[in-house]
C-alpha cells in the first residue's frame, strides 16, 4: 500500500509542477548588463595553465611530471593574473573573452598533452642472447578419415543418424531466358527450403 501511496504522490507532484510551468506569467524579457565577477580569475587560471601545457608539449617534453607541477603553477599566476585584470575595471567584456579563450582552449591542451607524454617504443631494442638450437622432428600432418556431415535440410538422415540443422534456403528464377522467348512467359521466382533429406 505505501508503495502506491508514493507512486501517486509522485503523479500529482509532476502534474502540479506540469500545471504551474505551462500557467505561469512568463518573466519580462530584458537585457542584462555583462558582468565580469570571477570570469577574469577562472579565464586566467585557465589560459595560464593551457599556455604552458600546449609550450611543453610543443617543445616535446615527454616526462609526467613537469605537467603535474608547472601548468598549476601556471594557473594560480594567471588567476592572480585575471583577479588584477577584474580590478583595473576594463570593460566586462574582457574578463568574459579570457574565460571564453580558456575553455576553447582546454580540448587542444589535453590533445597536445597527451601526444608529448604518449609511449614512444625505442627505435632499436637491445639485441637479444642468440639460442641456436636445431629445429625439431616436424609434426606429422592429421589427415581425417572422412568429411563431417552438415545437415542441409531441417530434418537429416544420414547413416542412420538423425540430425537437425538450418535449412539452406534458396530463391532461383522459374523460367530459363530460352524458356521465357520460346513460351512468352513472365519471369517468376521461387523458393526452395529442404525441409527433410535422407542419405544412406
Amino acid at each position: 500500500m505505501p508503495h502506491g501511496r508514493t507512486r501517486i504522490g509522485t503523479w500529482v507532484t509532476a502534474a502540479a509542477l506540469g500545471v504551474a510551468t505551462l500557467t505561469g506569467q512568463p518573466s519580462k524579457a530584458a537585457a542584462e548588463p555583462v558582468v565580469g565577477t570571477a570570469k577574469g580569475i577562472v579565464g586566467g587560471a585557465l589560459l595560464g595553465g593551457e599556455i604552458v601545457a600546449i609550450g611543453m608539449g610543443a617543445f616535446g617534453v615527454s616526462k609526467g611530471w613537469p605537467y603535474l607541477v608547472f601548468p598549476p603553477l601556471a594557473a594560480v599566476g594567471g588567476g592572480i593574473g585575471g583577479y588584477f585584470i577584474e580590478q583595473a575595471a576594463p570593460p566586462a567584456e574582457v574578463p568574459l573573452y579570457m574565460l571564453a579563450g580558456g575553455m576553447a582552449l582546454v580540448i587542444p591542451t589535453i590533445i597536445v598533452t597527451l601526444n608529448a607524454t604518449l609511449y614512444k617504443a625505442p627505435e632499436s631494442y637491445p639485441n637479444e642472447p642468440v639460442q641456436n638450437q636445431p629445429a625439431g622432428e616436424p609434426a606429422l600432418p592429421r589427415t581425417s578419415k572422412r568429411p563431417v556431415h552438415v545437415p542441409m535440410s531441417f530434418v537429416d538422415v544420414h547413416e542412420g543418424r538423425l540430425a537437425l540443422g538450418v535449412p539452406a534456403v534458396e530463391i532461383r528464377p522459374v523460367y530459363t531466358q530460352e524458356e521465357m522467348a520460346k513460351f512468352g512467359v513472365a519471369q517468376a521466382r521461387e523458393v526452395k527450403i529442404p525441409v527433410f533429406q535422407a542419405s544412406f
